[in-house]
């Protein structure tokens, strides 16, 4: 009997045991925490771990995260090889995908070693080096500086933190967030000088054009996370 059922179901065309479909949320394969904390290659905590499964379970989906190098993120999401991409700016990353309404909270700021002189104005920051992430784009400093603007990259902002803490580096470009984060932990105790705020934004998602859920239905689930108050609580367990 219970062969028969099954056989009945297949060939009606309605699965007898239903599966979520996913949500292939992208994460940079870099990002530690608050972003990510990767075990055995596989995202196990942090606030995109905490996001993509809020986003996944409000659309009826299972999230699956890909963790992929910087360089394979855009061509990931135009082919459809990921959904979704979150906490990103269009400026940062300028690809064939659409983007959701901004939601995540932070500033990019320019700090500075309290050892260090620091200048009175962003001016005068021309032609000193500045802390930089290779591959990023600083559309403030690039605009105020121009050609001015001294890069001194590395491959992630944890490297220029610890090129500070060592002295190699007086002044470079984090985000608000992770900077408070990472001081709250005990884990970047340098003193600086009060912060320049370079912007302040909301963080957004890419979201592929050629995937399996559509900006609509992402813009959806953010607004329902919203009302019930599930992201403010999210960001706020690594504020």
């Amino acid at each position: 009997m219970f062969c028969r059922h099954l056989l009945f179901a297949f060939l009606c065309g309605t699965p007898f045991l239903l599966q979520a479909a996913e949500l292939k949320v992208l994460v940079l394969d870099g990002d530690a925490m608050p972003w990510a904390e990767v075990s055995n290659n596989q995202l196990s905590a942090g606030l995109y771990f905490d996001l993509g499964q809020a986003l996944a379970a409000q659309m009826g989906r299972k999230a699956q995260f890909v963790l992929l190098p910087r360089k394979r993120l855009v061509h990931a999401i135009e082919s459809g090889g990921a959904d979704v991409l979150c906490n990103y700016l269009p400026v940062w990353l300028p690809g064939d995908f659409d983007w959701s309404t901004p939601f995540i909270p932070n500033a990019e700021l320019l700090i500075s070693d309290q050892k260090a002189n620091k200048p009175a104005s962003l001016d005068g920051f021309a032609n000193v080096r500045i802390g930089t992430v290779l591959g990023y784009v600083y559309s403030d400093l690039d605009q105020a500086l121009g050609t001015r603007f001294l890069r001194d990259d590395a491959p992630s902002m944890r490297h220029n933190l610890r090129k500070m803490t060592a002295g190699r580096v007086q002044h470079m470009v984090i985000n608000q967030f992770e900077l408070e984060y990472l001081q709250r932990q005990g884990q970047f105790k340098t003193p600086l000088h009060p912060f320049t705020v370079l912007r302040s934004f909301k963080g957004q998602c890419a979201v592929s054009r050629s995937g399996q859920v559509t900006v609509a239905e992402v813009n959806k689930a953010i607004v329902a996370l919203q009302a019930q108050h599930v992201l403010k609580k999210l960001i706020e367990r690594y504020q």
